[in-house]
């Protein structure tokens, strides 16, 4: 049995208005639209299975071709089977998606797809890992979404446990990491959290990302006022987490948005991600623009602007230090996805079977 059409846009589609709908995923159904299609968002991603926000609420739903593998955050079609179950059919095209690269080497992973804002969540009860921050900061510009940078636990200030303090990791992140927005906040006192609220309004989606034990889950129960994640307690010593969180799970929150936390990221590898370097880094053209020579390596070439911002202060040594570590790893892995092209196109290519001649032929 079909499932009604919807011929106008309802900003309030059911329950899927608590799940990031708006015009967009409207204008981009429509164009696919059939009937006894369905509309769904992918909430989780089991081994074998799907769970998704319908119309109606929350379902389950089985797996279709091989070749139609949705994320977490995915807009999707599916058919109703006769059984009532449903069984996953297509997906609409992504506004973004977040990308890391496999640290084997092997190819990129989407993380979740169509997110507007990545909050990056650190702990102030850990030691402060800038490169880990600017390298998630990078790889949502370079998806097209908004990174803001959230420093958690900040109830902790000022005791042993703290293992940072809340303006020293203001002054650190912005030397290496330079036009983005740090939030601190407490889930235990509420302090900050309504600088959260501008990204958290109605048909809009909101990723977590960082490491286990920053504090994203509990973050995510405070904002959808009830315990929607387990949390656990951090190790001592290096305050490491132990992984509450095992999938890619996206919850609505009352303000109207949706969130999606994350599995810690043990992590963090760089795919081609040019465009979120070039954004990080746009300061970097003024400096380079200023050296005498075209093909300057920065090195030992007389007149270089790079060099001379280094030697002025105008340029912190450990943000080229880092803009050079980031720009070599990613010509790593461009070689290495041309390799990955290679073999594909090898396999692809049917190989000629060497036909011999008969014996009268000779």
């Amino acid at each position: 049995m079909s499932l009604p059409v919807q011929n106008a846009f309802d900003p309030l589609p059911g329950a899927l208005a608590s799940y990031g709908w708006n015009q967009s995923v409207h204008e981009r159904y429509e164009s696919v639209r059939e009937l006894g299609h369905q509309l769904v968002r992918v909430c989780r991603v089991n081994r074998d299975s799907y769970v998704v926000a319908t119309s109606s609420g929350v379902a389950d739903c089985m797996p279709g071709a091989p070749d139609v593998i949705p994320v977490t955050g995915d807009w999707a079609i599916v058919r109703q089977l006769s059984s009532g179950g449903l069984r996953m059919h297509d997906c609409l095209p992504r506004t973004s998606a977040l990308v890391r690269g496999n640290a084997s080497g092997s190819g990129d992973q989407v993380l979740v797809a169509n997110v507007d804002t990545a909050l990056i969540v650190h702990g102030i009860d850990r030691p402060h890992r800038v490169g880990r921050i600017e390298r998630l900061a990078i790889l949502s510009w370079d998806s097209g979404v908004h990174p803001v940078i959230v420093l958690t636990k900040i109830d902790l200030a000022g005791t042993p446990e703290a293992a940072i303090d809340v303006r020293g990791a203001h002054v650190q992140i912005e030397r290496i990491i330079h036009d983005i927005e740090i939030i601190p906040v407490s889930v235990v006192s509420g302090e900050g959290l309504d600088r959260l609220q501008p990204f958290l309004y109605q048909g809009q989606t909101v990723a977590l990302l960082g490491e286990s034990g920053a504090g994203k889950s509990s973050l995510v129960n405070r904002l959808a006022e009830q315990d929607v994640q387990s949390t656990g307690q951090t190790r001592s010593g290096d305050h490491k987490g132990r992984h509450t969180t095992t999938s890619r799970d996206l919850v609505p929150v009352p303000s109207g948005a949706a969130i999606v936390d994350t599995p810690g990221l043990r992590s963090v590898s760089m795919p081609n991600a040019t465009g979120g370097l070039a954004r990080s880094y746009a300061d970097l053209d003024t400096w380079m623009a200023e050296c005498h020579f075209r093909n300057c390596e920065h090195q030992t070439e007389p007149n270089c602007g790079i060099r001379a911002a280094l030697a002025n202060g105008r340029l912190a040594p450990e943000r080229w230090q880092g803009y050079v570590k980031l720009q070599r790893e990613m010509e790593v892995e461009a070689q290495r996805a041309e390799e990955r092209a290679r073999r594909v196109a090898s396999k692809a290519t049917p190989r000629r079977r060497r036909v011999e001649p008969k014996a009268d032929e000779w």
